[in-house]
């Protein structure tokens, strides 16, 4: 299906664009169809929501560990670490569980889906553009003195990274919290055929 909000109509759109979002829907496609029988016992709007809750966590551990790098270089890379390899790991249990939807093109979702992932998306954008006025606002700060020490400059840059890539994940988390409980029978074809539900997900 074409996106029905886009601005573009879809005879301009170039045809590089167009066979860019066929190679993303297949991408996904055979996504779905790997991970549809893992975890599905965890596909509940319960486990959805306690995914993003322990996402939102790693987040602030995150956000912490940039703020001691203004401090110290060493002291900050352990709880740093520890963020990173939680939020990658919890983003990519929910795109299994959620379907990956906040990344899915237009052309593998319904109109409730797609509905979903640009209202995602809109918020994690706004999300991110308000983050980036923090470090803007510490540089403008450290600008004042005659001086500008190595390690503020180098917690200006963790706090940076550590923003962009919180408010990356957004849009996944909101469509995760948004999601409601599946199908039991939509659960019950998953664990018998992998590839039921993701091919009645793709028709458009």
């Amino acid at each position: 299906m074409t996106d029905p909000y886009s601005a573009i109509p879809e005879e301009a759109t170039p045809a590089l664009w167009r066979r860019y979002e066929e190679w993303r829907g297949r991408r996904h496609q055979e996504f779905n169809d790997k991970n549809a029988h893992r975890l599905t016992s965890w596909r509940t709007r319960r486990t959805y929501r306690r995914l993003v809750v322990v996402q939102a966590l790693f987040a602030v551990i995150l956000i912490v560990s940039s703020v001691i790098a203004f401090v110290d270089t060493g002291l900050f890379l352990v709880p740093f670490l520890i963020g990173l390899a939680g939020i990658v790991t919890t983003l990519y249990l929910m795109r299994i569980v959620t379907g990956s939807i906040a990344d899915t093109p237009v052309t593998a979702l319904d109109e409730i889906q797609v509905a979903q992932r640009n209202s995602a998306r809109s918020i994690g954008f706004t999300v991110l553009y308000c983050l980036m006025f923090i470090p803007y606002a510490v540089l403008v700060v450290l600008s004042f003195g005659d001086e500008v020490s190595g390690q503020a400059v180098y917690g200006s840059a963790i706090l940076l990274i550590t923003l962009v890539l919180s408010a990356i994940c957004v849009p996944t988390m909101l469509t995760a919290w948004w999601m409601a409980d599946p199908d039991p029978e939509d659960l019950e074809a998953l664990s018998s055929d992998p590839t039921t539900i993701t091919s009645e997900e793709s028709a458009p």
